[in-house]
């Protein structure tokens, strides 16, 4: 295990990480209905006792979250920065903790493309990676620091439109999804078409 960067340590713990990615994930099902082009997604029923989160740009960039009993673990793959700085793949994935051994060896997260891997174990509550990377190495986790200020304004770059910052915040703080909302946020979409996203998230929608 290596000494952690600066970005990594101004992290938030687990549980912050996970409201902040299934928040990313609502937010983009919502703006972007389509999936494939989205750029966040969350899988709260990934497998038992698993919740997934991932980004994926189109161009190639691309991260995997895992949460489950062991903590957090995060691989990732930043195209422009693997190509400057030539890391090898395997050499990205030395160190990690044996109780993550099934993160490493699932096929779906393409693990022969990674530039960088950090992780924080449950029982310790820090941060870890494999390597001792500059802060730049990290781009693709900005949101997990910039919190909704940042997404507010990718969002509003990334899909080209004006948005509300205090409806975004309110997705952040994990607070009930209505129509209202819903509508101020995308009037063409209605929330039953919705219900497939907001399950597999496991986001709270407010009762009638």
């Amino acid at each position: 295990m290596k000494d952690t960067s600066d970005f990594i340590k101004q992290l938030p713990g687990i549980s912050e990480c996970q409201r902040i990615l299934k928040a990313v994930a609502m937010l983009d099902a919502i703006l972007m209905p389509e999936w494939e082009y989205r750029y966040y997604s969350y899988n709260a029923q990934w497998d038992a006792n698993e919740q997934l989160a991932s980004m994926r740009d189109g161009e190639g960039d691309h991260y995997f979250a895992l949460f489950n009993s062991n903590g957090l673990i995060f691989k990732g793959y930043d195209k422009t920065y693997a190509s400057l700085h030539k890391h090898q793949s395997g050499d990205m994935l030395q160190g990690v903790p044996s109780v993550f051994q099934t993160f490493l060896e699932e096929p779906a997260f393409m693990m022969d493309q990674t530039s960088f891997c950090i992780w924080n174990e449950e029982e310790q509550n820090k941060w870890a990676s494999t390597q001792q990377l500059s802060d730049e190495s990290y781009a693709l986790l900005q949101v997990l620091v910039g919190g909704a200020e940042y997404y507010h304004a990718w969002a509003q770059e990334y899909y080209e439109i004006e948005l509300d910052l205090k409806l975004i915040q309110h997705v952040f703080a994990m607070k009930p999804l209505n129509e209202q909302l819903l509508q101020a946020l995308n009037p063409e979409l209605e929330l039953d078409e919705l219900e497939e996203d907001i399950t597999e998230i496991g986001y709270q929608v407010q009762e009638e």
